[in-house]
């Protein structure tokens, strides 16, 4: 693979359901055509890339993320800037709009076992941003300082397989239906600053999508659920609540099986990219006493198209 200062690099598979890694490679440096469509096919192939011993910049990531389709900003960068934090002054908000900071480090500068951000609590099984009209194609994740033993390993998993492993009753019974997916908490299940407590299911104000989506580059089909919370939350539109709950309570319970998943260990410098449209992810607790801070970039994504029309 032909490439001035990245001219050769090798993939070698997780062995796991989702995931490889990727040596060889200098993400500081260019990346010819010819690389980026091997690189391309190799994400969509394995859904989850991992990069080791990338010490980058923001505007790095950010030139990472236009190798991979361009960036896209975060939808709950808006509910930090209305909540009064400045960009660039906080460990909630990078100057780069394009960047999010995924840190436990609090105002004061400390790890905390709560922020205003997930802190140090477990991220819940979820698709990024999910709850925005055009969910991103990937997500960018780098380590600039991570715990020593100290939790933060994060798990992904295969939702091609996992659509396609569905028990014939459970894929009749989604068929057609649509998940309305709550953006009023973050991935650890926390109101976001702003917002409150939903009442009723109307008063969930993201968007609606297809419970199974086609992915826009593979044409294959894969389920797409996105993120789910206790009370109010993420709901099934087409069925009433109770209804609706039993039915997402069996696809959460199929989707989060272990012999889907791989999972990181993360180390200082690792760079990670995944697939929104077709993963899921989750993240261990963190020992609150150590500082983890991550740089976290989107990769734009496409209009979801619905299995329900094709």
């Amino acid at each position: 693979m032909r490439n001035a200062g990245n001219s050769n690099f090798e993939v070698v598979q997780t062995g796991a359901a989702v995931g490889a890694e990727v040596f060889g490679l200098d993400l500081r440096q260019p990346v010819s055509n010819d690389v980026r469509d091997l690189l391309l096919e190799c994400w969509f192939q394995n859904m989850v890339l991992l990069f080791r011993d990338q010490d980058l910049s923001d505007e790095d990531i950010l030139s990472v993320a236009d190798v991979f389709g361009g960036q896209q900003v975060a939808g709950s960068r808006a509910f930090f800037l209305k909540a009064g934090f400045h960009a660039g002054a906080t460990h909630r908000v990078a100057k780069h709009a394009g960047i999010s900071l995924v840190s436990n480090l609090g105002e004061d500068g400390k790890p905390a076992r709560e922020t205003a951000g997930v802190g140090s609590l477990e991220a819940l099984w979820h698709t990024d941003n999910s709850y925005v009209d055009i969910p991103p194609g990937g997500t960018l994740l780098w380590s600039e300082i991570v715990p020593t033993n100290g939790g933060g390993e994060t798990s992904f998993n295969n939702q091609y397989q996992a659509y396609e492993e569905l028990p014939s009753d459970l894929k009749k019974a989604i068929q057609g239906k649509h998940i309305r997916h709550d953006n009023l908490r973050n991935t650890a299940g926390k109101l976001r600053p702003t917002a409150k407590e939903p009442e009723t299911r109307e008063e969930i104000t993201g968007p609606a999508h297809p419970i199974v989506r086609i992915h826009p580059k593979t044409g294959k089909q894969c389920l797409y659920l996105g993120r789910r919370y206790k009370g109010n939350s993420s709901y099934i539109e087409e069925l009433p609540n109770e209804e609706g709950d039993r039915l997402l309570d069996r696809l959460w319970e199929h989707t989060t099986q272990d012999h889907l998943k791989w999972t990181h260990c993360w180390r200082k410098h690792d760079l990670i990219l995944w697939d929104n449209r077709c993963t899921m992810h989750q993240r261990d607790p963190i020992d609150h006493t150590q500082a983890r801070v991550m740089h976290r970039a989107l990769v734009k994504g496409e209009p979801i198209i619905s299995a329900w029309k094709n």
